[in-house]
């Protein structure tokens, strides 16, 4: 606890801490508008201004290095934009244009001016952050994050539609400069911690791993944020434990860990989540398809259909998961060794036939396909047909009653809300 305490690894808590939240901030609208090389491009090309500062300066004033690197910075943006306003190259081809020739002056003018204290942006050291350079982290993390959110509406709109938001009014270049220019700010700030070739992870990762959580750009903002926070004092922590481990690694690995957890676990596209949705989704229509075969039974003999769950597997493969699933829904019953139809089964029985002799007929109509040609992708997609679209369906083939190959279509009393 004492460790914790003390000044210097005080000190790089709280930076690692506004460092998360400002690159998770400014991170989303990066992912968002693709924006990952820039950042990287960003990173390498304030270099030089770096050097410039340190050098210039005597006493390292952050203010000082901080004004050369976002000259340098802005510089490398420009250079960017004019290479692809006046030449055929492609973006991630001027990307690497700038970033390595602003990179490569930048070494020419550290081996030539030896500046002091430039280490520490080259492999980020975050203990080495003084009292005057956590004022700047702060001033500067205030800054995004109260800058970020009150302009939120307008990053989102220039983010995602530049040429509506440009016919509509809004200050589009004003808007994309102060973001370049913040963004700028913070890549400075980020790579004493981390240094210049890491700091994108700082940015990029911890929206990323956002992502897999929510749809919602905001809600992605504030889990950038937390997993940034999250990642930057679990390195910090984790660079105590024993010496000579580096924090400035220790907090893009951290992040990218949360990442890892997050494309695993996350619940809008890990993997882990997504395969659990495919197999009862593969449940769900195998149960559905039983329903059906029995159903169909019933029409043509006109009796109660009754099937072994071995003749079941032999018409439809391994179908112990639905037939589990289907009777603890009600939809089938299993006394007696016996599957049958329960009467809400029978109903949602009766719905997948009407879906799927509804489209077959639709097909056929309004599509042009050969009667021979409707039933494969009729079975495919009555699994997805609801009650409205049914109904739509209905309305706009003016209610048949067949469908292409004479079967009855069942009729809509048996349509009620599941």
């Amino acid at each position: 606890m004492t460790d914790w305490l003390a000044p210097s690894l005080a000190s790089a808590v709280v930076a690692a801490l506004l460092l998360g939240v400002s690159c998770g901030l400014l991170g989303t609208i990066v992912v968002v508008r693709r924006m990952a090389l820039t950042g990287d491009m960003i990173s390498h090309a304030v270099l030089p201004g770096i050097v410039a500062g340190l050098a210039w300066s005597e006493t390292r004033n952050p203010l000082v290095v901080l004004a050369c690197a976002v000259a340098a910075g802005v510089a490398g943006s420009a250079a960017f934009a004019a290479i692809l306003r006046h030449t055929r190259l492609k973006p991630d081809a001027a990307l690497a244009l700038v970033l390595s020739v602003f990179f490569a002056l930048g070494i020419a003018m550290i081996s030539r001016l030896q500046p002091s204290g430039v280490q520490a942006f080259l492999y980020g050291q975050v203990a080495a952050i003084d009292r005057n350079d956590l004022k700047l982290l702060v001033s500067a993390g205030l800054l995004t994050v109260v800058a970020v959110p009150a302009g939120f509406h307008l990053l989102r709109m220039v983010s995602f539609d530049p040429m509506f938001s440009r016919i509509t009014g809004l200050p589009v270049r004003a808007v994309e400069t102060v973001f370049y220019v913040l963004l700028t700010v913070t890549i400075v700030i980020a790579m004493q911690a981390v240094g210049v070739v890491l700091v994108t992870a700082m940015l990029v990762t911890p929206a990323a791993a956002a992502r897999y959580f929510t749809r919602s750009l905001s809600m992605m903002a504030a889990l950038a944020c937390v997993f940034g926070a999250a990642g930057g004092v679990a390195g910090v922590w984790i660079s105590t434990l024993r010496d000579a481990l580096p924090t400035g690694p220790l907090m893009a690995l951290a992040v990218t860990a949360i990442f890892a957890l997050s494309a695993l676990l996350g619940p809008r596209h890990g993997w882990l989540p997504q395969v659990l949705r495919r197999r009862r989704e593969r449940t769900r229509i195998r149960g559905e398809d039983i329903l059906k075969h029995l159903w169909q039974i019933e029409e043509n003999t006109g009796a109660p259909a009754e099937r072994t769950p071995e003749q079941l597997a032999g018409v439809f493969g391994t179908s112990r998961r639905a037939l589990q699933r289907f009777s603890a829904l009600g939809l089938l019953d299993r006394e007696g060794g016996l599957v049958r139809l329960t009467g809400n089964g029978h109903q949602r029985a009766t719905e997948l036939v009407r879906a799927h002799r509804l489209w077959e007929r639709y097909l056929t109509e309004r599509a042009a396909y050969k009667t021979d040609h409707v039933h494969d992708t009729a079975e495919r997609l009555e699994h997805w047909i609801d009650e409205p679209r049914r109904r739509l369906l209905a309305e706009q083939l003016g209610q048949p009653t067949e469908d292409p190959h004479g079967s009855p279509i069942p009729p809509d009393e048996t349509e009620v809300a599941r």
